[in-house]
């Protein structure tokens, strides 16, 4: 299994469509997407994408 860490700052807009072209991306190349964990906090957003 393989991790992928995406984050943003200020707004979630921006992040959202980071994350959403990162696991079209993933799945593009065939990859399984196992969990997808996120969080925010003042102004940063982050997520943890599991993968195989």
């Amino acid at each position: 299994m393989k991790t992928q860490i995406i984050t943003g700052f200020w707004t979630a807009k921006s992040f959202v469509e980071r994350l959403n072209g990162t696991l079209a991306e993933l799945e593009t190349d065939g990859h399984e997407i196992i969990e997808v964990q996120y969080t925010d906090s003042f102004f940063c957003y982050s997520a943890l994408i599991l993968y195989k």
